[in-house]
């Protein structure tokens, strides 16, 4: 605490300029909150003098490493605060994520509206925590929050970041977080492998070397309640009168939570915004937003890169300094159609001629594996015999390509996923060969029918693409924790062998599987380490150090029609 309330008093004065970029940088301002915790930030100033409209950037990551962004956005006419979030880096105050973003964001917005530099319209910027902040701040409804630029934000903290699916899938983030400043180099040298193996998981973060005050509160809560609620904005879009841009990857984590975001705004919020809500989902992973695909080979080509920034600018130009530069009159979505590889554009998400058709599991029992029997349909079930398989917490199915976020030990992006799908606990439906494109444009969802031998377990659902050589491209999946079938705030245990019907949100797709490739559906009960394991004992697995082997049951009959409901296209 001392030390960063002497590097703000000493360094408040200090200015520098930028080898010919004519950028004004002011180091190390203080910004005053309301409980006297000052927040240490940067700013950067145009280089001729006025007042201008504010870019704030709130950041647990370090503010230095904005500065190639706030230069661009300076060097555009905008004045750019790029501050450290509390309790991180030279910011004041004790670190807890999310609790204090909301009132610490809109005591920052008013500062930069009351500056001399300011002209008193801020627009907030960021990816990821960065944008989660935004939506947070937003919630106090600042009067100068003229608009916000958010790369890579969930929709709810609890159901897709920290609980997926009722599962918690945050372990290397959060140990990251662990101290005042961001491990990189230390998080190389954690054995991750051996971290992930070992029980409890609750111990996890420690046995790391690194835990965060929040870490077991966060496994404390595992249902939806009063914790949750506390930072979360899911009932704020009906208030949120400002304009959003916003994008996402179809490969990164949190991509169903920017899909729903942009969604609710632009059915929710007020009418006099709504036509300036803006959505960008192109084939990336959290990463690496706006380049090329980062996979190697490189399955979507050289136009899956897109300038994010130069759109941004676009955006932010028309709808905080007014500029008529015909940025109102763009399409509210544009997005990247992986297997046509191509870019388009759509008034609403999903697109208007986007119907839903179920395709049902089908098969004689046998569709363990690849080499099964299981089977996609349009038509549904008669009278089929169930397919089992045998759910082992001590070796699950391990993840290999998802939507990537926080950690080098969970493999993200496209990835081949027969090696998966040679598995006995990975249950696999395919529909034939297609005659004709099949155009997929919006969520994806399992109803699945089954039951189990134990108290509690978790499914699993991940949509595939087979092209003609047997490669299998994983697409979206997602996962529930069987307890909260019924709702994350109202958990209740099973009757062991009792049919139940499950619902799998396994995200959003924007992909168009060619003639000759056939759609494929992987289900099983555990995708690891990308979410934690049910123990099947009814414990909270978190916290457990025992577990059990679950016998697993899917039915796919008249009357347990077991299907994936997808948003398909036109003609398709």
């Amino acid at each position: 605490m001392a030390k960063a309330n002497r590097i703000i008093a000493l360094s408040a004065l200090l200015w520098a300029a930028a080898g010919g970029d004519g950028v004004r940088r002011h180091f190390q301002v203080a910004i005053p909150l309301r409980d006297g915790v000052k927040l240490a930030a940067n700013v950067y100033l145009p280089p001729r003098e006025g007042k201008f409209p504010v870019i704030l950037v709130r950041t647990p990551y370090g503010k230095s490493g904005e500065q190639d962004n706030a230069v661009f956005f300076a060097r555009e006419g905008y004045a750019v605060v790029a501050a450290d979030t509390r309790g991180r880096y030279d910011s004041e105050g004790e670190w807890y994520a999310f609790r204090h973003e909301a009132k610490d964001g809109f005591d920052a917005i008013e500062w930069a509206a009351r500056q001399p530099w300011s002209d008193g319209r801020v627009a907030t910027m960021g990816a990821s925590y960065l944008g989660m902040v935004q939506w947070l701040a937003a919630t106090e409804q600042s009067l100068h929050l003229a608009a916000m630029v958010i790369r890579v934000s969930p929709s709810d903290i609890y159901a897709d970041v920290v609980h997926p699916g009722g599962t918690f899938g945050t372990m290397v983030w959060a140990v990251a977080m662990g101290r005042r400043t961001l491990m990189r180099k230390e998080l190389s040298l954690v054995p991750w492998d051996e971290v992930w193996k070992q029980f409890p998981v609750e111990t996890a973060a420690a046995r790391a070397g690194y835990e965060p005050p929040f870490f077991r509160d966060w496994i404390g809560h595992p249902a939806r309640d009063d914790y949750w609620e506390e930072m979360s904005w899911r009932e704020s879009y009906r208030s949120l009168g400002v304009p959003v841009f916003q994008s996402g990857g179809w490969y990164d984590t949190f991509q169903g939570g920017t899909v729903e975001n942009f969604e609710r705004m632009l059915a929710e919020a007020p009418a006099g915004s709504r036509g300036a809500q803006r959505l960008v989902m192109g084939p990336w992973i959290h990463g690496d937003l706006g380049g090329p695909a980062p996979a190697r080979p490189d399955p979507f080509g050289p136009g899956s890169g897109m300038d994010l920034r130069a759109r941004e600018l676009r955006w932010l130009d028309h709808y905080v300094r007014g500029a008529a530069n015909g940025a109102g009159r763009d399409p509210a979505v544009e997005y990247f159609a992986t297997g046509r590889n191509e870019w388009r554009r759509e008034a609403a998400w999903p697109p208007a001629d986007a119907r839903e058709v179920r395709y049902y599991l089908r098969g004689g029992g046998r569709a363990n594996g690849a080499g099964g029997d299981g089977a996609l349909s349009t038509a549904g079930p008669g009278a089929e015999p169930a397919d089992r398989f045998d759910y082992d917490p001590a070796d699950p199915v391990p993840t290999d390509g998802a939507g990537g976020c926080c950690g080098e030990s969970v493999p993200a992006g496209p990835r081949d996923q027969r090696a998966v799908e040679r598995r006995r606990d990975v249950l696999v439906y395919s529909t034939p060969p297609l005659e004709r494109e099949l155009a997929l444009a919006g969520p994806v969802t399992l109803r699945l029918f089954a039951a189990t031998s134990a108290r509690d377990t978790d499914w699993t659902a991940k949509l595939v693409d087979v092209r003609p050589d047997g490669y299998a491209m994983n697409l979206t999946d997602g996962i529930l924790r069987a307890r909260f079938r019924g709702g994350f705030a109202r958990p209740e245990l099973l009757d062991p062998g009792r049919v139940y019907e499950f619902v799998i949100d396994a995200g959003q797709t924007g992909h168009i599987f060619l003639k000759g490739h056939r759609l494929r559906l992987e289900v099983s009960s555990s995708n690891f380490p990308r979410f934690s394991r049910n123990t099947n004992t009814g414990n909270i697995p978190e916290k457990d150090v025992t577990f059990a082997v679950a016998r697993q049951t899917v039915y796919h009959e008249r009357g347990r029609a077991s299907h994936v409901a997808l948003r398909v296209r036109g003609g398709s």
